[in-house]
């Protein structure tokens, strides 16, 4: 036997870190190949469903294996069926790949040797069953996995954080991996940095490291004492959490190309490191470690993939729940108005910054500075809308946003960043809707930035484009929706009676505030009997409505149902409509209902439903079903929100009554229903394209045609929910 070779100097190379997959063992698509041809699935079908932002979630361990596996098949099950899913599952999963026995085997030699060997890899929570299936888990002195660590390549810091735990300097340590983006990151740290490629990897590699001075044992028949296995946990101070360590997009409008943009990036240490990837493409890693992939819009092109488009961020199909989005409870309040606050602040700097140098020499630094601020709006506009912490891992934030926002920040998108006039395009939009979520901010979340406002107003104002006016609309009851409201919901005569004797033995000779009033199609039967009656509606398209009645004895407010415009104590009775799952904190909307009652006056929620078969609900059902196939679900707001109200008010101590008040027959007919989903009188059909609604006529027109055309008779059921502010 050969003696091993002496270890290499303390100046030269004394330890290899290596990535797995792709260099110490080969994927071959083996179980996934066999399940496509066992179910007759088209080549690279489970690709769509494994290789997913949810495969990188796993990899960043805000998932475990067992947890994204049942998202695979739960994506299939969607779209094939739950027998196909479990089958293909069962074989994708039970492939481990294989060992590359010529790289294992050389890297046995290394350690015979005397070096260091460790792994760096971006992988899941399975990785230690997997290295000990193959034999491998005494391979390596240490295991860098991002799903315990949190820190992925290209990230400087995952690399750093090898380093450290090795105890080497980065030209002490030889780096292999198959992406050449890897190594040319470890490169970037002063790393020796080999680019893996079969055939005859492990020769390659073998020359590579001879070229540098190290010569392997011939044999690992003897190699070193086993050292254990220890794999490597976050550094201090890390945060294990995916806003810190996942793979972000951010779409810019800059001008320049790659090139220039991370010149500009590294220069001015807005990055530690930038790598252009394509011609509208780079990569950039924070001084954090956080990674993000920029993609770079070329100026006046439609920005059909950036923010505010949906079907350009989200999986398909939707992962199930995702329409369920609760209110803010106290604790996320309070973490969320700190982070909401930080958001402003870094937002407005971003565009004071802008404001800067708008008439400066340097248009590249503006323009980044504009998408800054774009990139902060854009978190904080889809975290106020969301009002949760994401529904799944790695859900994208535009997702959420709403029309108003999607207007301003597309806006500013399509403006020009190399042109003065573009630039000032551009920060107009941005100006409005900074404008728009800060109050918002401020009342939902009570968050106040202590950016000085007046400064911000005084640099941009002069900049400011006059031709671009804030978008007057609302996310679910905008202009359109307005026009069409009152034609296809007019009041049965069961209804407007109940109202009216509801509103004579309720609301008689007291004082009476109504949430969400909306063209007063329900205030016209309620507000008659009342001493006063105040109505408020935050969708001003919907107010003009209402105030076009000409109600007598209502006065109208536009306004948040968050921040009624009455003082505490002061009204007898607030009524609302199903209104408060349409509002952005139902809990808090509640909380200030409560403030303005009189004591012992009354919180009443009127809730009106088909009590039995509805043929046009399942029209509904079926038109949503197949607008969003495949697509992004239509955000409902206020699922189950009567419930949560209840339980939030018995938790103050107050009590729930519910009556019914009514139970009434109304005569309806398929080919109303049809005119209905038409003329998009709901509001979810709002966040369909008109490819989607097509897409959905025809399947609600296909069912219709298998009704009777006369229709039939529901039964509805109006039931009122009462709650008493206690008496002092």
């Amino acid at each position: 036997m050969n003696a091993p070779a002496a270890a290499p100097s303390d100046r030269g190379v004394l330890g290899i870190l290596t990535d797995l997959d792709g260099v110490v063992r080969h994927w071959r698509r083996q179980g996934a190949s066999a399940a496509e041809a066992e179910l007759g699935l088209p080549p690279r079908t489970l690709s769509r469903y494994t290789s997913s932002s949810h495969s990188d979630a796993a990899h960043a361990g805000a998932l475990t294996w067992e947890q994204w596996t049942d998202g695979v098949r739960e994506r299939i099950a969607a779209d094939h069926g739950t027998p196909i899913a479990e089958r293909a599952v069962e074989l994708w999963s039970a492939d481990r790949g294989e060992v590359n026995e010529q790289m294992a085997g050389l890297l046995r030699r290394a350690r015979a040797t005397g070096l260091i060997v460790a792994v760096l890899t971006n992988n899941t929570t399975v990785l230690d069953a997997d290295l000990a299936l193959h034999g491998l888990d005494d391979l390596f002195d240490h295991v860098f996995n991002s799903a315990a660590t949190g820190l992925a390549k290209p990230s400087p810091r995952a690399y750093e954080h090898a380093l450290a735990t090795m105890g080497l300097k980065p030209h002490q340590v030889v780096f292999t991996d198959d992406s050449a983006l890897n190594a040319d990151a470890a490169r970037s740290l002063g790393m020796h940095a080999h680019h893996f490629r079969e055939p005859d990897g492990a020769r390659a590699f073998e020359d590579y490291l001879a070229a540098l001075g190290v010569t392997l044992a011939a044999h690992a028949d003897d190699p070193a004492p086993a050292r254990p296995l220890r794999a490597a946990g976050p550094p201090p101070g890390h945060a294990e959490h995916d806003d810190h360590h996942s793979l972000r997009t951010r779409y810019t409008a800059t001008g320049p190309d790659p090139k220039a943009v991370a010149a500009r990036l590294t220069a001015t240490g807005d990055a530690a490191w930038a790598l252009p990837t394509g011609r509208h493409t780079l990569l950039a890693g924070d001084p954090e470690g956080r990674v993000t992939r920029w993609r770079l819009l070329p100026p006046g092109t439609d920005p059909a993939h950036a923010a505010g488009n949906p079907e350009a961020w989200m999986p398909a199909p939707v992962p199930p729940g995702a329409e369920y989005l609760p209110p803010w409870t106290p604790g996320t309040r309070t973490e969320a108005a700190a982070h909401a606050a930080a958001l402003i602040t870094e937002a407005a700097a971003a565009l004071t910054r802008a404001a800067d140098t708008q008439t400066g020499s340097d248009p590249l630094t503006a323009a980044l500075d504009l998408d800054t601020a774009r990139h902060h709006l854009t978190r904080l506009a889809a975290m106020l809308a969301r009002r949760q912490p994401r529904p799944w891992p790695d859900a994208p934030a535009a997702r959420y946003l709403d029309a108003a926002a999607t207007t301003l920040l597309t806006a500013s998108l399509q403006a020009d960043p190399t042109t003065s006039a573009g630039r000032a395009r551009s920060a107009t939009a941005l100006f409005h809707l900074l404008s728009s979520v800060r109050r918002t901010a401020a009342l939902l979340l009570d968050a106040y930035s202590p950016w000085p406002w007046p400064d911000l107003e005084r640099r941009l104002v002069p900049l400011l484009a006059t031709t671009l006016a804030a978008p007057d609309t609302d996310a679910l009851y905008g202009v359109e929706l307005a026009a069409t409201y009152d034609e296809h919901r007019p009041v049965a005569p069961g209804l407007a009676e109940a109202l009216r004797a509801f509103a004579a033995g309720t609301l008689a000779g007291r004082d009476v505030l109504e949430l969400g009033a909306g063209t007063g199609r329900i205030t016209a039967h309620l507000a008659h009997t009342a001493a006063t009656y105040t109505a408020l509606e935050t969708s001003p398209a919907m107010a003009r409505r209402l105030m076009a009645r000409n109600l007598p004895g209502v006065r109208l407010f536009v306004g948040d149902a968050l921040a009624p415009p009455l003082p505490d104590d002061s009204t007898d009775v607030v009524v609302e409509h199903e209104v408060l799952l349409f509002t952005a904190d139902p809990l808090a909307a509640a909380d200030q209902a409560l403030r303005v009652l009189r004591p012992g006056g009354t919180l009443v929620r009127l809730l009106l439903h088909a009590h039995g078969e509805d043929p046009a609900a399942d029209l509904d059902t079926v038109y949503r079903a197949a607008a969003f196939h495949g697509r992004p679900a239509p955000l409902i707001t206020g699922k189950g929100t009567d419930r949560l109200v209840t339980a939030h008010l018995a938790t103050c101590g107050l009590p729930t009554a519910e009556s019914v008040l009514a139970e009434y027959t109304e005569h309806t007919t398929p080919a109303r229903a049809l005119a209905a989903l038409d003329a998009r009188a709901w509001p979810y059909q709002h966040q369909a394209t008109p490819a989607q609604h097509t897409d959905g006529m025809t399947a609600a027109e296909l069912l219709a045609r298998a009704l009777p055309e006369q229709g039939q008779p529901v039964r509805y059921r109006l039931r009122a929910l009462t709650t008493t502010k206690e008496a002092r």
